[in-house]
């Protein structure tokens, strides 16, 4: 892997659900194999994004689904293997004690469904660390949920994925005693959780898409 250490490790850490059953909420859209299509090609495009980030010390997947396995190989990243699907809260917390346990400063939680991340938006939220301890919070789109989570260091911390946890990891970080930073990077801030969303990625794809013949 094609990433060089700093003075202060950075991991990202990538929770990844079972992807059969992903996004259950677009069922009505997509069969489960063309959901689970849909995920592993933005993980695939998120780790080519994340292998640019010279910060970054390791990325670390964390699932329990095995076509997560080959990808890991193929990428050349870490794998944390779950039996079985624990839960948002338990797997980021399992990976958070792995990192601390190989020396990591710090660990930046991005999930999945991030189709339009960039290597940039990533380092951007590494550059808002500063050397107390704090974290670095994006939310997503509607200000309720987490997109991007970057705690250094990275033990101590309870995490709090669920409804309204972008209010709530702001609030543990202050009764952490930390330092907390609010960024919105419109790479971050996009995940694709409902049908609306699905409109709004369509037409960016397609948009791109005619950019690019047009070139």
């Amino acid at each position: 892997m094609n990433l060089s250490s700093t003075d202060r490790p950075i991991w990202a850490v990538v929770p990844v659900k079972p992807l059969l059953t992903s996004k259950n909420r677009l069922a009505h859209l997509l069969s489960p194999e063309a959901r689970a299509a849909m995920i592993g090609d933005f993980l695939a495009r998120m780790l080519g994004e994340l292998q640019q980030v010279e910060a970054l010390a390791e990325i670390l997947l964390v699932s329990s689904d095995p076509a997560v396995e080959a990808m890991v190989r193929r990428f050349g990243v870490r794998l944390l293997a779950e039996e079985r699907p624990l839960g948002l809260n338990t797997a980021v917390t399992q990976a958070a004690r792995l990192a601390a346990a190989h020396g990591a400063a710090g660990i930046l939680i991005l999930p999945a469904d991030l189709p339009f991340l960039q290597a940039v938006d990533v380092q951007q939220m590494i550059a808002h660390l500063t050397p107390e301890p704090g974290v670095v919070i994006c939310s997503d789109g509607r200000e309720d949920g987490t997109n991007a989570l970057l705690l250094s260091p990275p033990e101590e911390f309870t995490f709090q994925y669920g409804p309204g946890s972008f209010h709530k990891h702001c609030q543990e970080a202050a009764a952490r005693k930390r330092v907390c930073k609010i960024v919105d990077f419109p790479g971050l801030q996009f995940d694709l959780d409902t049908e609306n969303d699905w409109q709004v990625y369509q037409r960016a794809r397609y948009q791109l898409s005619g950019a690019a013949c047009n070139h």
